[in-house]
């Protein structure tokens, strides 16, 4: 289609299932975005506005899903319905892409968690499609932080973002001088069809056909546990959650969009290196382990009568996918690994503040196993994904998905991005990754999860950061911020 036929972009294809629930749920008011940060060090250099600028160049040629946005054309199915699809722009403006903040109090955990809020309630204006889904955010010159819209990526897609932003810094020898420093106001990048191709949209390489009978089951089985399960037996029983419901002709006015609030958790490096050796020891990850320990602070300090736990953990599905990318790929390749347990074996491994480290261990071992069964041996966890198609394809059809609660409510998710690691051949030109941190925005709890999203980042051979999200007003703060410290204390006493 013609680009001026169409306000400058130009359309490249159908968005898939999944893009087009996340693009809802942003334009619908349930969810804003995700956002990964990187701590950048080098000896004698700043993240410079024209430092920035010659980096991104190359980056943005790279990833061509930067210059993607999501639009809405008419139905091919049904008159007076709507479709997304994905269009690329033909140039992207600086100062519409990035912004920098100087701020001496950003220093702590406590500040960086103020700004995330601030991130994560600050929402795309998706109505203007000459501007990207995304932005990049200059804190002090050192921390950049990259906030895009869930429809274009998901969080390993921020990692991948980092990836080819610091191999860009490396590759870059231009020695700036103090007056080159500023960008023009103007200065835009000129988006090239060069050797890098779209990817393919994740689920279309998937070979696994959906099963019918694998749906029934699934909904048969959480229909029975909300009828057989009273509430207050479930985690999260005291949730303020409101019951009200955007449509896709009436979404959530601005003042009632979805407010995330975030709390942030370091664990250092000396705690992360015996906790992973442990972990291996123990024939167990540190993302089953941190499962565990979570359920053993919910079930033993806070939900003391709780029965039942349902429990989530993303899985990145790059590597079942038809033609692996690899983790260097911007894509939306995320699933969901589903998990009901009875809560009295996690709260009997800590008695009166006292953690027997055997059962723990074991704990986390057999969930390790059966999330391996389910992502390796059986097809699981991408028949969950698959399911996605289930929403249908117009706008429409996609917004009355208020049936994921039946899935998702009383829940918390772990995601684990993992560790940063920098592109293998990657220049040598003095600069670092120190640090990093990852988060996406809360979903709107009537819709999702009722507990907190718990976003896990480490840097090699460094601290790992979680960040713990969850939707203004509907857990207590001070719940939230004695469950962070309770899990930092059992961490410590295992190890």
């Amino acid at each position: 289609m013609d680009s001026a036929a169409t306000g400058g972009y130009e359309l490249v294809r159908k968005a898939g299932p999944l893009e087009v629930l996340t693009d809802l749920f942003h334009d619908l008011g349930i969810q804003s975005n995700v956002r990964v940060s990187c701590e950048y060090f080098h000896e004698t250099k700043k993240l410079s506005p024209a430092r920035v600028f010659r980096a991104l160049g190359q980056v943005i040629q790279e990833i061509p899903a930067l210059s993607i946005i999501g639009v809405s054309q008419p139905s091919e199915k049904k008159e007076g319905n709507h479709r997304t699809w994905e269009a690329r722009l033909p140039i992207l403006g600086f100062h519409d892409c990035v912004e920098f903040l100087n701020d001496s109090s950003v220093k702590s955990d406590t500040a960086l968690a103020k700004i995330s809020e601030g991130i994560h309630n600050r929402w795309f204006d998706t109505q203007n499609t000459t501007k990207p889904c995304w932005r990049l955010l200059i804190v002090n010159g050192t921390n950049a932080i990259f906030v895009f819209h869930h429809s274009i990526g998901d969080g390993i897609s921020g990692y991948a973002f980092h990836k080819s932003l610091l191999a860009a810094l490396n590759a870059d020898d231009t020695d700036d001088q103090e007056s080159d420093n500023e960008v023009a106001h103007d200065q835009v990048f000129d988006i090239q069809r060069g050797p890098y191709e779209d990817e393919p949209i994740a689920i279309d390489e998937i070979d696994t056909k959906l099963s019918w009978f694998q749906v029934i089951r699934t909904f048969l089985f959480w229909n029975v546990m909300r009828i057989l399960v009273r509430p207050k037996y479930l985690l999260f029983s005291d949730a303020k959650v409101t019951n009200t419901y955007p449509t896709y002709s009436k979404p959530f006015p601005v003042e009632e969009r979805t407010c995330s609030r975030v709390e942030i958790l370091r664990i250092d490096q000396a705690t992360m290196k015996r906790c992973l050796a442990s972990c291996r020891d123990h024939q167990t990850s540190f993302t089953a382990l941190l499962h565990t320990i979570i359920s053993i602070t919910f079930a033993a300090d806070i939900y003391r009568k709780a029965k039942v736990g349902f429990t989530r953990v993303a899985v990145n599905i790059r590597p079942l996918l038809r033609h692996d990318p690899g983790p260097d790929v911007f894509t939306n390749a995320s699933a969901t690994y589903y998990r009901t347990h009875l809560l009295g074996k996690y709260r009997a491994a800590s008695q009166d503040g006292i953690l027997d480290k055997d059962t723990v261990w074991k704990l986390a071992a057999a969930y390790k196993k059966h999330m391996n069964d389910s992502i390796y041996k059986s097809d699981n966890v991408l028949q969950g994904y698959l399911t996605c198609r289930l929403l249908g394809e117009d706008n429409e059809e996609v917004g009355a998905f208020y049936g994921l609660g039946l899935y998702l409510n009383n829940s918390f998710l772990i995601s684990n991005i993992g560790v940063f690691h920098p592109k293998e051949d990657m220049k040598a030109g003095g600069w670092s990754v120190r640090d990093v941190g990852f988060g996406a925005a809360a979903i709107r709890a009537a819709v999702g999860d009722y507990g907190p999203v718990f976003s896990v980042a480490s840097v090699q051979n460094g601290d790992c950061v979680i960040a713990a999200t969850w939707e203004d007003g509907v857990l207590k703060e001070e719940m939230v911020k004695n469950v962070l410290i309770a899990i930092a204390k059992r961490l410590e006493d295992l190890v």
